[in-house]
């Protein structure tokens, strides 16, 4: 009989043990997975900041080629393109010119109608 009475004592023993063991091994698991998680939050939260700065070089960027662009439309800066490449430009106010449609291209041409002397 008392190897009956260390059988029953022994097995409640172990099942306490089990249920010991399954919920380290539950809690164990969770706290892993929570780990995970917050490392790839950190990640994401870095990368994010890392695109971020590279969305405001852009824009910096953006803009200045804007203000550039601006620049190179500029009247002056266009007189000054043709003075300095030596093209002949004429004012298109002076009356002795007309524009005069070309049949074959279809684009607009420029004729000089001034009297040479």
């Amino acid at each position: 009989m008392a190897s009956n009475r260390i059988k029953t004592g022994n097995s409640l023993q172990t099942r306490k043990l089990w249920k010991l063991f399954a919920v380290c091994l539950v809690m164990t698991v969770l706290g892993l997975v929570f780990v995970f998680q917050q490392i790839k939050i950190h990640q994401l939260a870095d990368e994010i900041d890392g695109l971020e700065d590279h969305l405001s070089q852009v824009r910096q960027k953006n803009s200045v080629l804007r203000l550039e662009i601006e620049k190179q439309k500029s009247p002056e800066e266009l007189k000054h393109k043709v003075a300095f490449h030596g093209l002949r430009m004429i004012e298109m106010s002076d009356p002795s010119i007309q524009v005069v449609e070309a049949r074959v291209t279809g684009k607009a041409m420029v004729a000089d109608r001034r009297i040479r002397q």
